[in-house]
């Protein structure tokens, strides 16, 4: 298929119009006028559906210059990972429910007291988030929301319910009330406008009315009205529960079907079809704040469930919206397989050289690695990516793949120090001796592991706080509706009654660790030309009195990253049982934790750790997920993907993450593309999982950093997410120039 590279006069239109302001008034107004109804009386689960529905008649329904797509935010407390409406929960009530969470955490754990987790804050964190889920917009889009009321009705029936229960299909049934109303009423907007234009825009506005009008209740029944839809539902999750990594998934599939049935009837062009993806891509770059990362994820081809090709020309529109319009959100996930068209390798390639992503997976492994954990052969096979990095099942999986995550390189600075942590004084861990006393480097593993162990253990409690916390105190009527199991179970996503609930945790400081150890072994115990004494004495005083040591131990020592078998081996077995380790722990349902060999953000966590035996200075960075240590790769790109590939993912069922960075100009042109195309493969076929690639310049990046209005553009990729280079904290500025000047 040929698609025009320039954007159409409507979208250019639309891109140069966004505002980024935030219509309507305080959603604190909302409260007030709701507690003046006295409408406030049932169960706060019930009262919370009611109160959602009143916001929906409330809000404001701006219709901009020039949309197809229609629907804005409406308020202005808008925050990342925070809910939007304010709480209707009475002070008595939350009284009630923090004695309920206190009881059972105690019931469920045998403590006698809720432990002070904010003391292990530099070693782990435990704290559910909003969203971070791929609900089922599917079934959305094939009976509509009047299709959901029904179902909900239909339970309803069941005379053998509970109460808490009816409470919360009722809740449901009037979030999905108030969700119609907000779409009827940009009907009603549109049809208004309409009659006062008197040009094109007029029909255009028309349209607008007449789809919104019928999918208000309706399921969609074209393409466009498939788009609009899924934008509707999209807003009003995020009004419910915060802008909060509601992702996509398997975007091009589910709406494939609308598109092949326009197209055939001739209702559809393909270049109105790109059009319309175009602007949907806008609206989704359409919030408030350029700074913040609302984690709308999409997953791009991949395996369908009968073994064939993903990949179809919605796939091709969706990377040529992010390359053309040159924005990061919707954030694009691609899937890869060993028979994946050259085409669609080289269009993913070409798309990601803008820093704008997409984030490339094996399909092989990241399938292998959902089944060893429990998934279906076809959940498995659906997996989407969410937010960042992690894997789900679309539909059918309360994930909160990020709700928790452990310092790894800092339990290796308390197994050092007799459980005490070398930058506050503290005795956060077990007693477990001193580096110095150690005669053998199996005894420095074992008060590691013991550190690790009991870190691990108080994590867990510290989940199931959150996990009660979070199940008596928040609500997620809308999401919990598009959720396999709630319904059915009558229960809250946020109360397990998902058909899978499960909660990711990744990890920090892992390369770090297990080049400390290499180091050890290489230069104490092997060659002999280091003491643990003078190691010890270099790591207290942060190698500022011995220079030459911290040479040895940067130069002198193999390192992960350069094809060493030696360096690599101690990686994987490090990653191996810290993933055993973690899955060794449970939710509060019983489904294990999710591992994941990413860190996020929580490589700056190196900032909270002391020196270290691989020559990590106190307060530095560390490495992002599996990537080397910056700087220590000296063997060049496909020695770094060698030794990655060793790595078991199979064990790593969460996600993980490899930044692979390359100069602006090393695969330019077609010959490049399709140079570091086999190379992709090669690392997928070799064993490794996930790769997202990185296309900076250091120089150009200091400049930025020197002259930042002349470089607001500047697109960099951060972590699980891109973003504008001169909006980022000058902590994160100088991690990114580092990484890059690295290579």
């Amino acid at each position: 298929m040929m698609i025009k590279d320039e954007l159409s006069k409507r979208v250019q239109l639309v891109m140069n119009n966004i505002s980024r302001e935030e219509p309507g008034f305080s959603t604190e107004e909302f409260l007030s006028f709701w507690e003046k109804t006295g409408e406030h009386k049932e169960s706060y689960i019930y009262r919370k559906g009611k109160f959602f529905r009143f916001c929906m008649e409330k809000i404001v329904t701006p219709i901009y210059d020039g949309e197809m797509i229609v629907g804005h935010f409406p308020y202005k407390e808008w925050n990342c990972n925070c809910c939007c409406l304010p709480d209707v929960m009475s002070s008595e009530e939350k009284n009630w429910a923090l004695l309920q969470i206190e009881q059972k955490f105690l019931e469920h754990t045998g403590l006698e007291k809720i432990p002070d987790f904010k003391k292990w804050s530099d070693v782990f964190f435990g704290g559910l988030n909003f969203g971070h889920v791929i609900v089922d917009y599917e079934k959305v889009l094939k009976i509509g929301f009047g299709g959901l009321v029904e179902e909900i009705n239909k339970r309803l029936d069941d005379p053998f319910l509970e109460e808490n229960q009816r409470n919360f299909l009722f809740s449901c049934r009037e979030t999905l009330l108030g969700g119609e109303f907000l779409i009827d009423r940009y009907s009603k907007e549109a049809f208004r406008l309409a009659e006062m234009e008197k040009s094109n825009r007029s029909r255009e506005l028309q349209e607008i009315g007449r789809i919104c009008e019928h999918i208000s209740v309706h399921p969609a029944s074209s393409f466009r009205e498939a788009v609009q839809l899924l934008w509707f539902t999209q807003l009003l999750l995020e009004i419910e529960s915060g802008v909060s990594a509601f992702s996509y998934g398997r975007m091009d599939q589910y709406l494939y079907p609308f598109y092949q049935n326009d197209l055939k009837n001739g209702r559809l062009t393909e270049d109105e079809a790109q059009e319309l993806i175009d602007l949907f891509w806008l609206k989704n770059w359409q919030y408030p704040s350029k700074m913040a990362d609302p984690g709308r994820a999409v997953t791009l081809g991949g395996i369908l469930s009968d073994g064939t090709s993903g990949v179809n020309p919605l796939t091709y529109m969706m990377l040529n919206s992010t390359r053309r319009l040159k924005i990061f959100q919707p954030k694009l996930n691609v899937r890869i397989w060993s028979d994946a068209p050259e085409e669609y390798v080289n269009a993913c390639i070409k798309t990601s050289q803008e820093n704008c992503g997409p984030m490339f997976y094996c399909d092989e492994v990241s399938i292998r690695a959902l089944k060893k954990y429990g998934y279906t052969t076809y959940d498995a096979m659906n997996y989407g990516l969410i937010g960042c990095y992690e894997m789900a099942a679309p539909g059918k999986e309360c994930g909160n793949p990020m709700g928790g995550a452990v310092n790894v390189g800092k339990c290796l600075e308390l197994a050092m120090n007799n459980g005490i942590s070398m930058t506050t004084g503290e005795q956060l861990g077990p007693k477990t001796g001193y580096l110095n006393q150690f005669k053998q480097l199996t005894q420095l593993k074992q008060a590691f592991r013991e550190q690790v162990e009991f870190a691990l253990d108080i994590l867990e409690q510290q989940l199931v706080y959150e996990t009660l916390r979070h199940s008596f105190l928040i609500s997620h009527a809308m999401e919990s509706v598009l959720i396999e199991g709630c319904i059915k179970n009558g229960k809250d996503v946020s109360e397990s009654g998902a058909s899978l609930t499960t909660i990711g945790v990744r990890m920090s400081g892992l390369i770090q660790t297990a080049d400390s150890f290499t180091a050890i072994k290489k230069l104490i115990f092997e060659k002999k030309s280091l003491s643990m004494e003078r190691l010890w004495s270099g790591i207290c005083t942060n190698f500022t009195q011995d220079e030459v040591l911290h040479a040895m131990l940067v130069y002198k020592s193999p390192k992960y990253g350069n094809d060493c078998d030696e360096a690599d081996q101690m990686v994987r077995e490090l990653g191996q049982y810290m993933c055993t380790a973690i899955q060794r722990r449970h939710h509060i349902s019983g489904t294990p934790l999710r591992p994941g060999l990413f860190s996020f953000l929580e490589f700056m966590n190196g900032e909270c750790c002391a020196a270290l035996p691989d020559g990590h200075r106190a307060g530095q960075p560390f490495a992002n997920g599996v990537s080397p240590t910056h700087g220590r790769d000296y063997q060049g790109l496909t020695a770094m993907l060698r030794s990655a590939a060793k790595l078991d993912y199979t064990l790593s069922n969460n996600a993980a993450t490899l930044d692979v960075k390359l100069p602006l100009n090393l695969f330019s042109g077609t010959s490049g593309i399709r140079t570091l195309s086999q190379i992709l493969r090669t690392f997928f076929k070799d064993g490794g999982m996930q790769v997202q690639l990185y296309f900076l310049s250091a120089q150009e990046l200091v400049e930025a950093q020197k002259s930042p209005e002349d470089y607001t553009g500047l697109i960099v990729r951060v972590t699980g997410y891109s973003a504008y280079f001169t909006e980022l904290d000058r902590n994160l500025q100088d991690e990114i120039i580092m990484r890059t000047a690295a290579f």
